[in-house]
């Protein structure tokens, strides 16, 4: 939590704080599944105690949702003030009975039930949105959003609408496989503790510059794609397909160079048996001899293997340089001449270790 955001949680009121620290430390929203920010109340000074408002994200914008406590009647729920006026305006208690149960059933003695009554809330404002997209019904946008809930291919929940004044976002959730990509990396949940999402982001009445919003996790697996352009005769129905394939063979394409980097391993592992020191999913040591000079080959291939080659590492066992033990990174080599190359490399690297006057004395080390 930040600064201010503590700051923040302890001016208010005690009685309220377990509604905020929940919402703060466990809810999580839209499509994206980012935390709900907090901030102040613009001239609230007297009221900070029981007064926030909450940041909320949906589609490409933040909902601001201001939180109204009395402190005279802490038990009674919360009243809303929301940005959008038109959000629950005339809404009768039948509807906020049916669409926010949880605000009828409001109880006090639960920290949950603040984040119950937005996560409602939420749903409720999506259903919103979705009638003024429908208001008019000949619209493209209005077109494209039942095309494609019709076509089977996205369900309702994973689309977020959002209508301006002169412009409708959809953003949309891709059905990417993710599942095996925390393994190939070894980060689990510790590391990676997110969602992995891949979000599409189209806007009308200009489609042509859909964006495409990766988890930070996929981020960093996938790198930077480049989208083809929605043509402005194109539709969401065929467009989202494409992209969704697009990200799943780039997937598939790091796990197959994921299995060819595990059976080289796994081929130098058992011809060297030997000779290995230790190894893991993306790496591997082995000392070896040659002419009583025995040296130490690391072997490590990245993520891009097999685009880009193994790097190779030879090590002394005896000689150091700057309290360092020696060492030389080899150019790339062809694996046909593999074993040649490594001893042509292995006699040059001896030869320099020989002239280098600092020396590792291993019984001192030992």
């Amino acid at each position: 939590m930040s600064t201010e955001n503590c700051a923040l949680l302890n001016d208010i009121s005690p009685m309220f704080r377990p509604y905020v620290r929940n919402i703060y430390q466990d809810l999580k929203l839209g499509l994206c599944k980012t935390k709900v920010d907090l901030e102040r109340i613009g001239g609230s000074a007297n009221g900070g105690e029981s007064q926030f408002r909450l940041v909320l994200p949906y589609c490409s914008k933040k909902l601001k949702w201001d939180i109204i406590f009395d402190a005279a009647t802490p038990w009674f729920a919360p009243d809303f003030r929301f940005d959008d006026e038109s959000f629950l305006s005339n809404a009768d208690e039948e509807i906020l009975v049916q669409g926010v149960p949880s605000l009828s059933e409001w109880n006090s003695s639960n920290p949950q039930s603040l984040s119950e009554v937005i996560s409602e809330l939420v749903t409720m404002y999506k259903v919103h949105q979705v009638k003024k997209l429908n208001e008019d019904e000949n619209s493209r946008a209005s077109f494209e959003y039942s095309a494609l809930l019709g076509s089977a291919l996205i369900p309702e929940q994973d689309v977020e609408v959002w209508v301006g004044t002169h412009v409708v976002e959809f953003l949309i959730k891709l059905t990417v496989d993710t599942s095996r990509l925390p393994e190939l990396y070894n980060e689990g949940t510790d590391q990676n503790p997110g969602i992995d999402t891949a979000l599409l982001l189209v806007r009308y009445p200009n489609p042509t510059n859909a964006e495409l919003i990766l988890s930070p996790f996929l981020t960093k697996v996938l790198g930077t794609i480049s989208l083809p352009m929605m043509h402005q005769s194109g539709v969401l129905m065929d467009y989202v397909p494409m992209v969704t394939e697009i990200l799943n063979n780039k997937i598939q394409d790091l796990l197959n160079n994921d299995r060819l980097k595990r059976e080289l391993l796994a081929q130098l592992i058992v011809k060297y048996e030997g000779a290995v020191l230790e190894h893991d999913a993306n790496s591997a040591a082995f000392l070896f001899e040659m002419n009583d000079f025995h040296w130490i080959l690391q072997i490590d291939i990245a993520i891009q293997f097999p685009e880009k080659p193994p790097v190779l590492t030879l090590r002394s066992v005896y000689h150091c340089s700057k309290g360092k033990p020696k060492f030389k990174v080899l150019p790339g080599c062809s694996y046909s001449n593999f074993e040649l190359y490594i001893e042509q490399q292995v006699e040059i690297f001896k030869n320099d270790c020989t002239e280098c006057p600092f020396t590792l004395d291993v019984d001192s080390v030992e």
